[in-house]
């Protein structure tokens, strides 16, 4: 995608001054520039055209520069805001800052060179943000293929245990191979975080065989046992309604998964966590689940600051999408929920 920006002002004097000042700067470093003087046209600009930084005012009319940033924070996350105005109270710094995510502030008049240079390090932005989101989908389609083959594979074998074993022993020797060429840009540490993810997913998924998961109770007993510890303040409580009624294998099967891969994803992040999860009936076909799980004070925010912390997250929430019929979540920094809705013949685990 080429370098290009949307400026939005309703001034047309400050438009066209923008514009010659661009021209003069980037002889060097070319880029697009289209231009909008109220929020309406911008709008419909904005849903023609994709934009890598969009510099906006914020007295515009009908849809004021707020909405557009907060309609491209929504909408296309990758795309670096930058506001230029002429007077900027605290709380709208506030705002837009903190809550916008806004790159730069300008105030006219401005160094119009400063601009030109924040301008370049938003491509800059922009590009590693477009870089990150591409790394984590090849790893999200590198483990689902992966998750195929080896269901496959544990069917196959899952009678001969000395085969099971040497495949366990293949695959980690492939996780290794797999890191060392895909993710030469991350540290030492970071591989090893990653590896160790991904190895905990293929140990469940071989070990399933040999402690089938059939009944609620099942659920309960296993989910308990692997991760609640009062004494070391890991605390775990799984309430059940009563009209519930028989469950199916399967049901329970998916259940367990959906449960272990985030208390999982919660022990990685903190070793202290109190998790409350519930499971409701929504129809006779579906139950939903609901998962809330509380945090040390900024645990969760300060965590997902990092790279390899962000993907394995996003890992994780692909995978529950692919298990439920619905599926949302509410975040914070020292509390994570997790909304999921399950169909009762849902068959996606019966093959492992």
């Amino acid at each position: 995608m080429k370098n290009n920006l949307l400026f939005i002002n309703q001034n047309q004097e400050l438009i066209q001054e923008f514009q010659e000042a661009m021209n003069l700067y980037m002889i060097e470093s070319p880029f697009e520039i289209d231009t909008a003087d109220n929020g309406l046209d911008a709008a419909l600009l904005l849903k023609k055209k994709n934009y890598k930084v969009v510099i906006t005012g914020l007295g515009l009319s009908p849809y004021d520069g707020t909405k557009i940033i907060e309609y491209l924070n929504q909408n296309f996350p990758q795309t670096v805001c930058i506001v230029y105005t002429w007077r900027l109270e605290l709380a709208h710094l506030k705002l837009l800052i903190n809550e916008r995510k806004v790159f730069r502030i300008f105030q006219n008049p401005t160094n119009y060179h400063n601009m030109y240079e924040a301008i370049l390090d938003a491509f800059i932005k922009y590009d590693r943000k477009e870089a990150d989101n591409m790394d984590k989908q090849d790893l999200e389609k590198s483990l689902k293929n992966a998750t195929l083959k080896i269901s496959e594979l544990n069917r196959v074998i899952s009678t001969r245990q000395w085969e099971k074993q040497e495949l366990v022993k293949f695959l980690y020797s492939f996780l290794n191979v797999f890191t060392n060429d895909t993710r030469t840009e991350f540290s030492e540490k970071e591989q090893k975080q990653f590896v160790h993810y991904e190895k905990k997913l293929l140990l469940f998924l071989l070990a399933n065989n040999q402690n089938p998961i059939e009944t609620i109770e099942d659920v309960e007993q296993n989910i308990y046992k692997r991760f609640l510890y009062p004494e070391q303040q890991k605390n775990i409580n799984i309430k059940v309604n009563e009209n519930l009624g028989t469950l199916s294998q399967s049901f329970c099967a998916d259940i367990h998964f959906i449960i272990w891969i985030l208390l999982t994803r919660f022990a990685m992040l903190s070793s202290v966590y109190n998790v409350q999860i519930t499971i409701i009936p929504v129809t006779k076909e579906r139950s939903r689940i609901r998962i809330e799980s509380v945090f040390p004070e900024g645990v969760w925010g300060v965590l997902h600051e990092q790279k390899t912390v962000r993907i394995i997250t996003g890992i994780t929430q692909s995978i529950l999408e692919c298990f439920s019929a619905k599926f949302t979540q509410s975040l914070s920094d020292e509390k994570v929920i997790y909304y999921l809705e399950v169909d009762h013949k849902n068959q996606s685990l019966q093959y492992l």
